[in-house]
């Protein structure tokens, strides 16, 4: 009965019925004194989205309690990133460019026991941080993730579509959370790759480390765990796609 729960539980379904049933905050109960627990952000030159992510982030129940504290890891921003955030995160690192090399960073000096991922720009449902949380009360446990829905009127429905269908393959570097030490007995985020090459960084983050970490533990999906993802690349005329490429291709974009 068991595995028949779970293989129903990973079937796909349509992405209006799954977002109906997926985005509302559940009663459950974390223990947050066993497990330390952390979200980070790595940023770069994102002054116009991340007021919204941090508010979003700062209204989870966890993070105004105080278990969860907001670490943003930022690669030298040349706008006013840092101070829009410096009031709503718990700190601030500075790291070298590199999306990978940042979440690394944060990694080592930080040294939670779970590390949950955000992304500027996006938005996270109530009760986002219970939801990614809750699965690791069990020690087999090494990654969670949740579903992933468009914020944008003009893309809605193409990433209602793309994402609210269960993606299986992928572990979202967005809305996802990993066990630490289980991530190091993986070598931790391969720095070494192109991390301005979009297929590269999504091979590395999403895929390649999701099933490293299938080899050590459960890797628990979460339905309930929802968000609401930016197309910041893509609302912009042509002129401004061609210019935000160029400044991903030099590392002055993530």
């Amino acid at each position: 009965m068991k595995d028949w729960f779970q293989a129903v539980s990973h079937m796909a379904m349509p992405a209006r019925l799954s977002e109906a049933i997926y985005t509302s905050e559940r009663d459950i109960e974390v223990d947050y004194d066993s497990l330390d627990y952390e979200i980070h952000i790595a940023t770069l030159n994102e002054e116009k989205f991340i007021r919204e992510t941090l508010n979003s982030l700062t209204r989870q129940e966890p993070v105004k309690r105080g278990d969860v504290d907001i670490v943003l890891i930022d690669s030298k921003s040349e706008d006013r990133t840092l101070e829009i955030a410096k009031d709503k995160v718990d700190e601030i690192l500075l790291a070298p460019k590199g999306l990978l090399t940042a979440r690394n960073l944060g990694l080592a000096k930080r040294d939670p026991d779970v590390i949950l991922s955000a992304d500027a720009g996006d938005v996270y449902g109530k009760g986002w941080v219970d939801e990614l949380a809750k699965p690791f009360d069990r020690d087999n446990v090494v990654a969670s993730y949740g579903n992933i829905y468009s914020k944008d009127p003009m893309h809605i429905r193409k990433q209602k579509v793309k994402h609210s269908i269960v993606n299986t393959w992928n572990l979202p570097g967005n809305n996802s959370a990993i066990r630490v030490d289980a991530l190091k007995k993986t070598g931790n985020f391969d720095e070494s790759i192109n991390q301005t090459d979009l297929i590269q960084m999504v091979l590395e983050e999403q895929i390649f480390k999701k099933v490293e970490l299938s080899t050590l533990g459960e890797v628990a999906y979460r339905p309930y765990a929802a968000m609401y993802k930016s197309q910041r690349r893509k609302e912009r005329t042509t002129e401004q796609n061609e210019k935000y490429k160029k400044e991903q291709y030099k590392g002055e974009r993530f």
